[in-house]
Order: C-alpha cells, then structure tokens, then sequence
C-alpha cells in the first residue's frame, strides 16, 4: 500500500444533513484490531477491539452519529461496550458526537487539556464552524499525559502533543498482533493536519494559535518522520487512501501494511503547510 491521497468530499457537512447516503460507508477493518466505524467518508473514526472492552478514536459530527453507532452493531458489539472515548483535536467534526456518545456509552472522554482550553476560549474555531452541526456541549474526563499510556485490555494507546492544526492536537500510537502469525504491528493515527488553520490570515483571526505552533508542527514531523510505523490511519481518509481496500483485510492478506506510508504521508503534510509560505 503506497502512500496515495485524494481531494475530500465538497460540502459535506451539507451532505451528512440532508443525503448523508452520498458518502455513507459500511464499516470494515484495518488492523487485526481496529476498525474504520464513522459510516462515512468524510472524516474518521476507529474502533479498537482491546479484549476487555472497545476503545473509540474521535466521534464524527452528531449529524452522523447514527451511522457510527450502527457502524458499532454491524460489527456485533454492543454500543456499552465502549469504555474509552478519545478525541484527536477539538474540531467539531472529531467531537461532534462526544456528548451523545458520552451519554449512551457511560465511557469517559479524553482530550488534551489545550484543547479542551481552546474549545471554552474560542467555540467558533472549534464547535461553532458550521452552522449546519448541532452543538452538544460535554465535559472532558481525563487529559492526556505523554509520559503515560492509556491502557485497557491487551492495547495500550501512547499519545504525542503535536500541535499546529489546532494548540492540543494528540496524535496516537499502539501495538497490535497477528493472531495467526503473532507478528507485532506499530499502529499510528497523525491527530490533525489540515493546513488551512496555519496560514498567515487564519493567525490573524485566531483567539489562540500562532505561527509558534506551525513551528511546532514542522519540527514534530521531522521527528516523527523517523518513526517506525507498520500501519498508518488517517484522521479524514483522504489524507491517506484507505477506502479503495475497505472489505478486503483479513490477517493474512493485510492490504494496509506498508512501512513506508507513515513518512511518505507526513513528508506530503509538510510540503503542505510549507506552500502556505511561498
């Protein structure tokens, strides 16, 4: 699986309104543990199975919450079998959902504490940019410590402050065997990485994030670009294809096996944002 991205969908929290059948997905797996169950192809959502309970990786927005939760059942879990919620950044097309989620699961929230500032500081950067997504305003339970894993069953999620799309973005790192094979795979999911909120004129409108943090986010690339990583997930699955395999990963044919896309995919990021300064 080489690196590939593509554009994102146009308009769609419009879509996820009113025809959320033009980008719904049936939801399918990735890793011998995780599984991709937002129900749509906007923005992503993984569900990891951790034997002793399920640990869920942002929400989408509550528009298509629904489709998530079926996602859930599709797969025959429970949706009270989610024990951990754990939010990327806090845009609300990540944690659109956390609340309701919050209320059906009983499962603690989890985000980084810049974030959870930035989302009371400004709601119109992170849960009021679209008019079109209700808001459902929750409590965090737990912040992110780097220094400590989050644990539950076999998995144990280790998180990295990688600012710069938003002042907390967390990405996220863990560990899973082949079943067959017990071969071990390193798993990531980069936090955030859309450009857009580290241009020059967002800086100028933003109530938090400066160029100090587009900085940060440069230098986090090069460090992670030395990152051992098996499997790579995106946050939105444009930004690495992964909808062309949907259906076809079994734990011996693994389709999104490919140690070379975790750097090809941050090194394409950093071109990126670095265009916004040409």
């Amino acid at each position: 699986m080489a690196f590939q991205c593509e554009t994102g969908p146009k308009n769609p929290v419009e879509i996820l309104a009113f025809r959320p059948w033009e980008i719904a997905v049936n939801p399918f797996q990735v890793t011998p543990n995780t599984y991709y169950v937002s129900g749509q192809s906007w923005v992503g959502a993984y569900l990891i199975d951790t034997k002793d309970g399920l640990i869920l990786i942002d929400t989408g927005i509550v528009e298509s919450l629904y489709l998530l939760v079926n996602s859930v059942y599709e797969l025959g879990y429970q949706i009270t079998d989610i024990k951990k919620i754990l939010i990327s950044h806090a845009h609300i097309d990540h944690l659109g959902g956390a609340a309701a989620l919050k209320k059906l699961t009983g499962a603690p929230i989890y985000m980084s504490k810049e974030d959870t500032e930035f989302m009371k500081v400004s709601p119109k950067e992170t849960i009021a940019i679209d008019n079109l997504c209700r808001q459902q305003s929750f409590e965090v339970d737990c912040y992110y410590d780097d220094k400590e894993a989050i644990c539950l069953g076999n998995i144990e999620i280790h998180t990295k402050l990688t600012p710069g799309h938003t002042i907390g973005t967390t990405s996220f790192f863990w560990k899973e065997t082949n079943p067959l094979t017990n071969a071990e795979y390193q798993i990531a999911m980069h936090g955030g990485v859309g450009a857009f909120s580290m241009a020059d004129a967002y800086y100028k409108t933003s109530k938090m994030l400066t160029p100090m943090l587009r900085d940060q986010f440069l230098s986090d690339i090069e460090e992670m670009k030395k990152y051992h990583v098996d499997i790579a997930l995106p946050s939105h699955p444009n930004q690495i294809i992964i909808m062309d395999r949907a259906g076809s990963y079994t734990h011996v044919s693994q389709p999104y096996l490919d140690e070379t896309v975790w750097s090809d995919f941050l090194e394409d990021r950093k071109n990126q944002v670095l265009s916004l300064l040409i």
